[in-house]
């Protein structure tokens, strides 16, 4: 292994025009060392002419939001995107259109290419599908809509290969879905110019594979590219940073592989580790400035057997770690939290985590029946439409006026002449100015209207926002009989509201571990659902090629001053190696 430098956040690195890979763990202010390099490469660099800029890639909206107000007024000379908005927006979007298919066709019609959208399989589309493809013999239509929508690309030894992201659910009753059969369902969407967020990163990997001098052009255009949260990126991803890098890009890569926890996506604690290329740096932060000293110490124990070991900055926060048992998700179990916060005299943010989406609903008393895929099931259009206006109204109540605003242009989806589509009337033009001041006009209404219409139905609230738009001399269909009749009369607002959770959320405060990455609160409690997550904190195997212990480390690793663990009901001796391990019971501590 390369030697590695151990540097502190406030620390310039000398060499600034050739490749490196920083390992910082949690609290170790690697935002704050990104920006400042950022900032110093600005300065100094020679390299940046008037038509290039430096490449920014985090791993989240959110985390890009973050850089790019810290960058303040030096934003114009840096591009700070997801590597899905990187590689569309430079590769995808322009050059799609050179790849063809078996026919010399073009592979994705180009003409209705908006974005990259979440693959959802319609009981419409698995219809199609199943006609072209000939299985009408696979009945189970819930496995199949599973299996179809979590799809994605591997990089295997003879290519690029589409598979669902768990083997099993290629499964369906007696027979298994063929790879063929998977690409005639990709092309169903292709055809109409859809594509989807894994297709992103399949496509920029082709095009630079079959036309590798682009890649001299990407180069120039961005003679420095930097990626936060590096674990995090997949294989395919990484190739493609790899060509960049050889092509005379300038590559940072910073991370910390006892975070990676995105194996589901195919991203590899491992593939991190061996990350190199020709004459890189390594350097390492090690001090944490986030956590109290004896939550630092207890992350180190889940860390340990990682080259890494963290050192506590904060002298003023000595608070222990706690657990307490609890039956079941309820209000009662988050109390004992609170009383545990007051106690402590800590009125700061917190979070609750959980591990999955079905927790979260329990832990915010919503319905454990997902509403929204009822919804879909029944009207994919207006699903889509609706689910994306309430998202965007979320996004602002979380204030993030300008990422609304963007969710909400996409409800706006037009064929190559701008003619509007379902659930919109037939033959109206929108042009891309008019579509932003649409999306204005939802947010103000939804606004100063959704308290009101939080005990409304769907319908009357689908009927006063018709109102609205033919205000604006544009309509949307009726709602007028069927099943999404009686789903829209029976189903409220506040339903809807409460069973949406964001892909990134800043200010939830329950929230799924993965939506916690890279976030920090005063006060956080861990909820546990069953003890093999109490076995994994008593064992931990931070190296594994499972992400459990990861998944803890990264929760754990949230809080800065009170850390605590709800458990189901435990025995003696699991008790009494949580106290071994510095962990306190609030039990025997509170009254």
């Amino acid at each position: 292994m390369d030697k590695v430098k151990v540097i502190s956040s406030d620390e310039s690195i000398s060499e600034l025009s050739g490749h490196f890979k920083v390992i910082a763990g949690p609290g170790a202010g690697k935002t704050h060392w990104l920006v400042t390099h950022i900032q110093n490469v600005l300065q100094n660099v020679k390299e940046l002419t008037a038509a290039s800029k430096i490449a920014c890639i985090t791993y989240t909206t959110v985390a890009g939001e973050e850089i790019q107000k810290r960058l303040g007024i030096n934003q114009n000379k840096v591009e700070v995107s997801t590597i899905h908005s990187f590689l569309y927006a430079n590769i995808v979007k322009p050059y799609i259109y050179l790849l063809k298919d078996d026919n010399g066709d073009m592979l994705v019609n180009v003409e209705e290419l908006d974005g990259h959208d979440e693959n959802i399989a319609t009981k419409g589309k698995i219809y199609v599908w199943q006609q072209e493809a000939r299985n009408g013999y696979l009945t189970d239509k819930q496995k199949i809509k599973k299996c179809l929508e979590n799809l994605d690309w591997k990089l295997e030894e003879n290519g690029i290969n589409l598979k669902p992201r768990k083997p099993y659910l290629s499964k369906i009753g007696r027979y298994s879905i063929k790879s063929e059969e998977l690409l005639i369902y990709k092309r169903l969407f292709w055809k109409e110019g859809v594509i989807h967020h894994e297709d992103v990163i399949y496509f920029a990997y082709i095009i630079l594979e079959e036309y590798p001098l682009l890649i001299d052009h990407i180069r120039s255009k961005y003679p420095f590219v930097f990626l936060d949260e590096f674990q995090d990126t997949n294989p395919i991803q990484t190739e493609i940073i790899k060509k960049l890098g050889n092509a005379g890009s300038v590559i940072g890569v910073i991370g910390d592989p006892a975070q990676s926890i995105y194996e589901f996506q195919g991203a590899s604690r491992q593939d991190f580790i061996s990350f190199s290329l020709p004459n890189q740096t390594m350097y390492s932060i090690e001090n944490n400035r986030r956590c109290g000293s004896k939550i630092v110490d207890f992350l180190n124990y889940i860390r340990i057997g990682d080259e890494l070991e963290q050192k506590p900055l904060r002298d003023d926060s000595e608070i222990d770690v706690y657990f307490y048992e609890c039956n079941e998700a309820g209000d009662d179990n988050i109390t004992r939290f609170h009383e545990l916060r007051s106690r402590f005299r800590l009125n700061g943010d917190y979070c609750i985590l959980a591990r999955n989406n079905d927790l979260v609903k329990q832990l915010r008393n919503a319905e454990a029946e997902d509403i929204w895929t009822s919804f879909n099931e029944i009207d994919s259009n207006r699903e889509r439409f609706i689910k994306k206006m309430f998202t965007a109204f979320k996004l602002v109540n979380d204030n993030r006026q300008e990422a609304g605003v963007k969710e909400l242009i996409k409800i706006f989806k037009t064929d190559k002449d701008g003619i509007l589509k379902e659930p919109f009337q037939e033959y109206q033009y929108v042009s891309p100015v008019m579509k932003r001041s649409l999306a204005v006009d939802l947010l103000e209404f939804m606004a100063c209207g959704m308290v009101k219409f939080q005990d409304k139905s769907l319908y009357e609230f689908y009927e006063a926002l018709s109102g609205l738009l033919k205000v604006k001399n544009y309509g949307i269909k009726k709602i007028t009989r069927g099943r999404i009749k009686e789903f829209s009369d029976s189903t409220s607002i506040k339903l809807l509201l409460d069973n949406l959770i964001l892909p990134e959320e800043k200010s939830s405060e329950i929230r799924t571990i993965h939506k916690a990455k890279g976030m920090e609160f005063e006060s956080v409690l861990l909820y546990f659902s069953d003890n093999e997550e109490v076995k994994r904190l008593i064992s931990p195997d931070i190296s594994s090629e499972k992400d459990d212990t990861r998944i803890l480390y990264v929760a754990l690793s949230r809080a800065k001053d009170l850390l605590c663990i709800a458990c189901p009901p435990l025995d003696t001796e699991t008790k009494t190696i949580l106290s071994s391990m510095n962990l306190m019971e609030v039990d025997l501590v509170m009254p």
